[in-house]
């Protein structure tokens, strides 16, 4: 086989992994953050209000 042949073929398999992982991450991965992005006008809504879990 032609050297340019396999290196694309890698570099294809190295950019279907990457696509498939960042696929995966997206749908089936844990959203932590809240509506918040964290400025310190929301601090005293925090403290009033109770804690969830």
């Amino acid at each position: 086989m032609d050297i340019q042949l396999i290196i694309v073929i890698i570099i294809g398999v190295a950019v279907g992994f990457v696509l498939l992982r960042h696929i995966y991450n997206f749908f089936f991965s844990k959203k932590d953050s809240s509506y918040c992005a964290g400025c310190k006008g929301c601090e005293p809504i925090k403290r009033q209000a109770p804690s969830e879990k």
